[in-house]
């Protein structure tokens, strides 16, 4: 059952993998992307990970996928033409795709007989739970994950910054500015 299920999550998520790619619509994409998400964390629960199963969904099938799908809507992304005039180009790439699969498929059918168990590969019991990932979160990797959070922040403030529209510079009477006031009326002859 469990073989079965690993191949049927696999084949979904190749063929959507297949469909991101080759899909003309930007939309249509990002959502064969939210089903190969949503077939990696099954692929995540099959092997007892079931906090990055959850992450999986959340994050990047979740938060991330509709902030792809935000920008798409924004741009105004409309469906595009073909991928390139040029026949060379198309044939190129399929056959270094081609050349990839097919040195894919000779590893794990070399390496198929040898695939049992390797020695000092056990996982802990725990291994993918929530528990253990946060008791190794908040202590031993405490350090990197706050230094990480604050990376983080400064990248959305440079964001922020960059993106933001340059405000026009007002020009307000000198009375509203203190000490400015005194300094027109005497570059202009009046006095107080």
């Amino acid at each position: 059952m469990e073989t079965a299920l690993f191949f049927i999550m696999a084949a979904i998520a190749i063929t959507a993998g297949g469909m991101v790619i080759l899909n003309k619509n930007p939309v249509k994409s990002a959502f064969s992307l939210i089903v190969v998400m949503l077939a990696l964390a099954i692929l995540y629960m099959q092997l007892s990970a079931t906090f990055l199963s959850m992450i999986q969904i959340m994050v990047y099938a979740g938060a991330v996928m509709v902030l792809f799908l935000f920008v798409l809507f924004i741009l105004n992304v409309g469906v595009e033409g073909a991928f390139s005039s040029r026949m060379y180009k198309r044939a190129v790439a399929g056959l270094v795709g081609a050349l990839m699969g097919v040195v894919l498929i000779a590893a794990v059918l070399m390496r198929g007989s040898r695939m049992q168990q390797l020695p000092g590969m056990d996982v802990a019991g725990d291994f993918g739970h929530i528990k253990p990932v946060g008791e190794l979160l908040f202590t031993k990797y405490l350090l990197p994950f706050e230094l990480l959070s604050i990376l983080l922040l400064v990248a959305i403030i440079g964001a922020m910054l960059t993106t933001r529209p340059k405000w026009p510079k007002l020009k307000l009477p000198p009375e509203l500015w203190p000490g400015t006031a005194d300094e027109a009326s005497t570059e202009t002859g009046e006095e107080n």
